[in-house]
């Protein structure tokens, strides 16, 4: 934890965060009075997700997606809140650039979504094609930016190059210089409500969409394509596929796991606020779920790195995404009748 100066002098608190969007949505809610933790960001906002996108590649795998898209949560978790804010895109990086420049003037300070590849202050190793990382622009300096980058334990200074460039680099998720800030919280939002809200529309994110790529029916999908795989395309391109999989469980973001094991905080802080113990059990329920998404995550690897290849094959590997779509489904099945029952 750092403190840090605005560009109206007004102090900061910088925190490492658990995943991007909610570590900056919840800071930019804190630098304002309201203290919302990353999980009940992530719940209220309607964060937890799952889609397989096969017509789109990002470094040449398939996208897998465990949570719902970049800027949704902030943009959703702000309006159940209550708070008065202000999302923008851009054409022109030029104009992007000069309205951070004046919103930062006003005494703002400004989230904004980037590619972490071109952030000149990540380390090479660190460094990939990813353009939905969250950061804040907390003030202008001499020679740039000074960022709140939650995924740093202090914060950076970013040239205004780099800066420009992480904000407009073409590509697939081109964050089009995404921007992003609250112009005022309410001090004392309804959170029952709100989570009411995220819990609802997390239910029919993952239980409703008709198209079998999305929610529990694209679980299913995938699982069905991991099993299929060695026979359609080969051993060797079949791990390839595999490891880009695991890459999006473990890595990309905070991972799949990771994210259920974030809902699973959010059930948690919401049983206590209902004081409901059908919501304590389903947190426990989701954690498990976020173990069951890591021991694919193992085995997977394990089928990589050709270990124990008798116990150790394609079919386990999307049996195990199986179970995973199974529990969420019946996970989220009760959900609904849970919040049917916190609303009436």
């Amino acid at each position: 934890m750092t403190t840090e100066l605005t560009a109206n002098g007004k102090p900061f608190v910088h925190h490492h965060g658990a995943h991007c969007e909610t570590a900056v949505t919840s800071a930019l809610f804190g630098n304002q009075g309201l203290d919302v933790s990353e999980p009940m960001i992530f719940g209220i906002g309607s964060g937890i997700f799952f889609g397989y996108l096969p017509m789109v590649k990002l470094v040449h795998l398939q996208v897998t997606a465990f949570r719902n898209k970049p800027g949704s949560v902030f943009r959703k978790a702000a309006k159940r809140l209550g708070a008065n804010f202000v999302i923008k895109t851009y054409r022109d990086p030029q104009k992007g650039m000069d309205e951070l420049r004046q919103v930062l003037k006003a005494g703002h300070i400004v989230g904004l979504a980037t590619n972490l590849y071109w952030l000149p202050y990540v380390s090479e190793r660190h460094r990939h094609n990813f353009g939905g990382h969250n950061i804040i622009v907390l003030r202008e300096t001499e020679a740039g930016f000074r960022i709140s980058d939650p995924t740093f334990d202090h914060p950076m200074d970013c040239s205004a190059d780099g800066l420009e460039r992480a904000r407009f680099v073409p590509g697939p998720m081109n964050p089009r210089g995404f921007m992003y800030y609250t112009k005022s919280v309410q001090p004392h939002p309804d959170l029952r409500q709100a989570c009411i809200k995220g819990m609802k529309n997390s239910c029919g994110l993952m239980l409703r969409i008709p198209l079998p790529i999305f929610g529990v029916r694209g679980m299913r999908f995938l699982a069905k394509k991991i099993i299929k795989s060695p026979d359609k395309l080969g051993f060797q391109e079949a791990c390839r596929s595999l490891a880009g999989t695991v890459r999006w469980v473990e890595e990309t973001g905070t991972g799949g796991a990771g994210f259920r094991y974030m809902y699973a905080a959010f059930m948690q802080e919401a049983a206590e606020l209902f004081g409901s113990d059908e919501l304590a059990r389903l947190s426990r329920d989701m954690t498990a779920i976020g173990d069951t998404w890591r021991e694919f995550s193992v085995t997977a690897a394990r089928i990589i790195k050709q270990r124990d290849k008798e116990a150790e094959t394609f079919a386990k590997a999307g049996g195990l995404i199986l179970k995973c779509a199974d529990r969420e489904e019946a996970f989220f099945k009760e959900l609904q009748k849970v919040v049917k029952k916190l609303e009436a």
